[in-house]
């Protein structure tokens, strides 16, 4: 999982005030299981992005985007 949304999955749940067991108990996933994905050692599967992103109240989309980045021109033939 890339950093980028392991920083958002913490972010959004101090935002709604959610510990790890929280999660767990809104999503039916194991506190250790949202743990190692906040760790970058679990990548979730899409059922699980729906899954979180209803507990944690985010657009499931975000769980999905890449970070907002500049977009950069297409390359140029030589």
């Amino acid at each position: 999982m890339d950093t980028h949304l392991r920083n958002r999955l913490r972010l959004w749940r101090a935002e709604n005030g959610l510990t790890l067991a929280d999660v767990a108990d809104l999503t039916g996933y194991s506190e250790a299981m949202f743990s190692r994905a906040e760790r970058g050692e679990r990548v979730f599967s899409a059922r699980a992005r729906v899954r979180i992103a209803r507990a944690l109240d985010v657009r499931v989309g975000e769980l999905f985007d890449p970070p907002d980045q500049p977009e950069e021109p297409w390359p140029t033939a030589s």
